[in-house]
Order: structure tokens, then sequence, then C-alpha cells
């Protein structure tokens, strides 16, 4: 009975570490994906450190570092999110003055 479970503690054990990966994949493709769109949606106003950390965020998904790749990809939303108030801001500053406001 108890080499049962040992064996039954060892598996889930070894199983702990995949599921916090895919959990930290699955986290960081969701944020990388938010983090796409909204730099697209920058348009013209699109921040190259936007683009970099999009780069580095990749570059740490690739090597399989997902905590670090979630960090970036983090930043690089908070950066694209950031560059699209901007674009929104001129719009409607254009507006006030093309316009008068």
């Amino acid at each position: 009975m108890s080499k049962s479970l040992l064996t039954i503690g060892l598996s889930l054990s070894l199983l702990a570490p995949l599921s916090a990966q895919a959990g930290a994949k699955e986290d960081f493709q969701k944020i990388y994906s938010e983090a796409e769109s909204a730099h697209k949606n920058a348009g013209n106003f699109q921040w190259t450190t936007t683009s970099s950390r999009l780069e580095e965020a990749e570059s740490a998904a690739e090597s399989g570092d997902y905590d670090k790749a979630k960090a970036m990809a983090s930043e690089a939303l908070k950066l694209a999110q950031e560059s699209v108030d901007q674009r929104e801001k001129q719009a409607e500053a254009w507006k006030n003055i093309a316009i008068g406001g």
C-alpha cells in the first residue's frame, strides 16, 4: 500500500511543474496576443520600444522562459496601450485645432 502511495505522490510531484509551465505559456500567449493587437491599433503612433519588448518576449518564450516572456509581453502591452492613448489624444487635438474646439 505504501509503495502505491509513494508512486502516486512521485507522479503528482513530477506533473506539477508541467502544469505550472502550461499555465505560464497560456498566460504569455494571451498577453502577447493582446499586446500585438494593441500595437497594431496604434497605427502610425507605434512605439519602437513596444516592438523590442515583443521581440524579447518572443525570444524568451522560444527558449522556454515563460515567466520572462510573460513579463516582457506585459510590458509591451502597457506600452502599446499608451501608444494607442497617444494616437487618440492626437486625433482629438488635431480635430480641435482644425475644426476649432
